[in-house]
């Protein structure tokens, strides 16, 4: 008796309000993953005032401890897996078990998504290791240091030392160096993003391909099209004011709030315009803004921290790059805009595809919360890269 009022109570608070944003495959399946992402938020946030324990080291240790205990029905052996350190920094690296060990293959480096705050090389266990076997190609998943304990640069800076220290010894991981994939969702994008222009500024060799899965590409309007669109919707229980705000605050050790980001009134009438002339687009009258700029709202043009806002003469090298959007995504305008920048510089290689699922896709491949569409991007992802590689003996 008491275990089901329990349950009815779950449902009608967590499950019943939860709003589907369009068309999916599975409308019930999104509305139960979004409310237990409500109640596991919730929860975190109850035992931080009892126990005081941060909110989002609980929720770090929920997810990474699932590592632990999940059934991998899709570990068959294809791909061998194991943790090291690289640099001081933990990765977890997978090894195609068809691969003779005198080959040069190629390599993935991957960088989570998470806002910077959350995820791991745990959370995206399964689609790297599904990246591994459908590319034969390994894969080095990267544990970068998390905000609020550290800030901009330190995930990037963990994750340049990663792929530098690859590149350099290159023989120790059996990798060629010609062939190096980058690969982030996310955040992870944002970070795959900056650690290709830095090293392209250094004269390593050439990324052969950068993969962005919807990516953070800007942290200056949080009024764009598809803000606008599905903020209100709160996509999984994490695309929400308050975490969005968390992500930006804690990322660059700022001190925004709700209301200045969502309204943009943290930007001036000439931050406004330097948006948009970085864009190469016009403003139209209903979004002209005045106000003063936020004190911290410098920090976020950064190109390193908003890449979308880069130069010309950056983009322009861009090397082949795949963008995996997500339809249901208040980061959607972000990747639409990249695409139409490059688009704009003639830069070759590009390709863009939209996927009719919610943000956060690549943590929905393990049974029962997979969604086929999580696999499109998987697979789609893989090709880009078969299409770009070769094996060297």
């Amino acid at each position: 008796m008491i275990s089901t009022i329990i349950f009815t109570a779950f449902v009608a608070t967590y499950i019943v309000p939860v709003r589907v944003p369009g068309p999916m495959n599975h409308p019930i399946k999104y509305k139960i993953v979004t409310g237990a992402f409500a109640f596991l938020y919730d929860f975190s946030r109850f035992l931080e005032s009892t126990i005081g324990i941060p909110h989002y080291i609980l929720l770090n240790t929920i997810v990474d401890s699932c590592d632990r205990i999940k059934i991998r029905t899709f570990d068959r052996g294809q791909v061998l897996y194991h943790d090291q350190y690289i640099d001081n920094v933990l990765v977890r690296i997978y090894t195609p078990t068809n691969v003779s060990k005198a080959a040069l293959s190629p390599v993935i480096i991957f960088f989570h998504g998470g806002g910077f705050f959350f995820g791991s090389i745990y959370s995206h266990d399964t689609m790297n290791y599904h990246m591994s076997m459908y590319t034969n190609a390994k894969v080095i998943s990267v544990n970068y240091r998390l905000t609020p304990n550290v800030y901009h640069p330190v995930p990037t800076e963990d994750s340049i030392k990663v792929v530098r220290y690859v590149i350099d010894n290159y023989r120790e991981f059996s990798i060629d160096p010609k062939q190096v994939f980058l690969c982030g969702d996310s955040a992870g994008g944002n970070i795959a993003v900056v650690v290709e222009r830095k090293l392209r500024r250094e004269q390593k060799p050439l990324i052969r391909g950068v993969l962005l899965l919807y990516p953070l590409l800007q942290l200056v309007n949080f009024r764009s099209p598809s803000y606008l669109r599905y903020l209100p919707y709160q996509i999984l229980s994490v695309l929400r004011e308050d975490i969005l705000t968390q992500v930006t605050n804690f990322y660059v050790n700022a001190l925004f709030t709700e209301n200045e980001l969502f309204n943009n009134q943290h930007l001036s009438s000439k931050d406004y315009n330097k948006f948009y002339s970085k864009l190469n687009l016009q403003i139209s009258g209903e979004h002209q803004i005045i106000g003063e700029s936020h004190p911290d709202t410098w920090k976020l043009f950064d190109h390193n921290i908003s890449p979308l806002l880069a130069d010309d003469d950056i983009l322009h090298n861009t090397p082949p790059t795949f963008i995996g959007a997500c339809t249901y995504d208040v980061l959607l305008s972000d990747s639409q805009l990249y695409f139409q920048r490059l688009q704009k510089l003639n830069v070759k290689d590009i390709i863009y595809k939209e996927y009719r699922i919610f943000h956060g896709a690549m943590t929905f491949l393990d049974f029962p919360v997979a969604f086929n569409e999580a696999f499109d991007i998987v697979y789609d992802s893989a090709q880009f890269i078969i299409n770009r590689t070769t094996f060297i003996i």
